[in-house]
Parts: C-alpha cells; sequence; structure tokens
C-alpha cells in the first residue's frame, strides 16, 4: 500500500506542478532576451524599467512574455516579514499603451541576500504584428533592491492542458491520502 501511495505521490508531483511549469516556461522556443534599462521617473511616477522595442509577428503565436527579476535585501531585515514588492506593468504596441498589470514578487524569507524571480506576464493566443515595449514601475515602495531585470520572449508557447493538471493533482491527493492512512 505504501508503494503504490507513493507511486501515486511522484506521480501527481510529475503531472501537477512539474508539468505545468514546463509548459508554462519551457515550452515554444525562446525568441528574444531583453535586458530592461532603468528609466527615471518624472512629478507623477516612480522610477522605473523599459525594454527596447521588439517585434512580435502573427505566425509566432501563441506568444508568452516571461518577466526575469534579481533582487538583493537586505539581511538584517526582520525574518518574520518576508519582503513583497508589487510592480505594474505595462504592454505597449507601437505608443498605445494596455492597462497595467500588477505583479507580487513575495521573497520566500529576508536571510537571502539576492533572489531570483521568474514571473508569466502574457500569453498572447494571437498577436498582432507590430513593434511592442514593456515598462515596469513600482506599485509601492520597494524593499528589495532590483539589480536586474530581463524580458523574455518565447514562441509557440504552449498553456498547460487543464485535464492533465487536474489529474495530476488529484494523483497527489490520493497520495498523500494513502501515505496518511497507513
Amino acid at each position: 500500500m505504501k508503494t503504490i501511495a507513493l507511486l501515486l505521490l511522484i506521480a501527481g508531483l510529475i503531472l501537477a506542478p512539474a508539468y505545468w511549469i514546463y509548459a508554462k516556461f519551457y515550452t515554444g522556443k525562446q525568441t528574444a532576451m531583453l535586458t530592461l534599462d532603468p528609466v527615471a521617473g518624472d512629478d507623477k511616477t516612480a522610477a522605473g524599467w523599459r525594454s527596447a522595442p521588439f517585434e512580435l509577428q502573427a505566425d509566432m503565436a501563441p506568444v508568452g512574455l516571461i518577466l526575469h527579476v534579481e533582487t538583493s535585501v537586505d539581511p538584517t531585515a526582520q525574518d518574520h516579514q518576508p519582503p513583497i514588492d508589487r510592480y505594474n506593468v505595462t504592454l505597449s504596441q507601437q505608443g498605445e499603451a494596455a492597462k497595467p498589470l500588477v505583479i507580487m514578487l513575495k521573497s520566500a524569507n529576508s536571510a537571502v541576500g539576492n533572489q531570483a524571480f521568474k514571473e508569466h506576464l502574457l500569453f498572447m493566443q494571437a498577436v498582432q504584428a507590430g513593434a511592442y515595449q514593456i515598462e515596469v514601475s513600482p506599485a509601492s515602495e520597494s524593499i528589495m533592491k532590483v539589480e536586474s531585470m530581463r524580458l523574455e520572449v518565447r514562441q509557440n508557447l504552449q498553456e498547460p492542458n487543464p485535464d492533465i493538471v487536474t489529474g495530476g493533482i488529484i494523483l497527489l491527493v490520493l497520495g498523500l491520502l494513502g501515505l496518511i492512512a497507513i
């Protein structure tokens, strides 16, 4: 019984989180990796980061935009309150900006000095050809210091199949219940 429960648990881990992460971040082909440059803010906006313009074509769909952020945290900060930073991400196409997307970078704890985050921003099923640009600005006072920010553009990205992920979660739960029952 214990062996079956462990097999169910392993299969669930492979089908749910591992498959989901693989599909979201590693399928398709990396088209570009752009370094976002710091931009000074004016009176109304805080300082932020902006990518160089990048081209997307209709035949690249579906396209995924993934933000890579490397940060550092003051190691003397209180560990019982891990830092959380919020950012507004704005995608613009040929000067026309979309509604900002709010992302949250949450540190596991403040004892770890340097941390890397990978945030899946957008999945564009259909793409209008043209020049695009990403701008990132803090939505609140930043606690973590951003060391670098890069934008990965992936073409022909696949969305995870919800049936496979759900099946993996069910196997995971059955495996855990089997281990608890033993």
